[in-house]
């Protein structure tokens, strides 16, 4: 038994299921959820985001899920072979891993950032110390849509790959 296809399995599987649920609970719950609360949900996603890092933690699990995922594709197709790859589990693999690396960079292109200037943002309201000024409101408002909507994305694409990866 290979040992490192176990591990790489493992962390990609195990990763992988933090990642999408991760991303499927933001986007259906708790990113509406703040939305809705306006000002107080600002600082519910502050501590969410900032204080127990969990943007951090779903960006290492989706390094960690790509990066495994990556090499097991390498080593599935056997080196990128076109014969595996147009067979019927290596283009449905090929699709879920499409979307999981889209994903990926939606999220380090979109997400991340989106998420760290909220938070900076939001830390700046703190130190106001009284309510937010309109135009800070305004903003927060608009990087909660993005937010949102990428977040959206993210996981549409999560679960496209999620679905191609169980059924291969």
């Amino acid at each position: 038994m290979d040992i490192t296809f176990l591990i790489l399995r493992m962390i990609h599987i195990l990763a992988g299921i933090f990642w999408v649920g991760s991303a499927v609970l933001m986007a259906a719950f708790i990113t509406p959820a703040a939305r809705a609360l306006g000002p107080e949900g600002g600082k519910f996603m502050q501590f969410l985001l900032g204080k127990l890092r969990l943007s951090n933690t779903i960006s290492l699990s989706a390094i960690l899920t790509t990066l495994a995922g990556i090499v097991l594709y390498w080593r599935d197709s056997a080196g990128l072979q076109t014969m595996w790859i147009f067979s019927s589990t290596g283009f449905i693999l090929t699709v879920g891993a499409v979307a999981g690396i889209l994903a990926a960079i939606l999220g380090g292109a979109v997400t991340a950032p989106t998420a760290a200037r909220m938070d900076a943002l939001s830390k700046q309201i703190q130190v106001g110390g009284g309510p937010p000024k309109p135009e800070q409101l305004a903003q927060l408002q608009k990087l909660q849509m993005q937010l949102g909507q990428a977040g959206v994305w993210g996981a549409v694409l999560l679960v496209i790959s999620a679905a191609a990866m169980a059924i291969a």
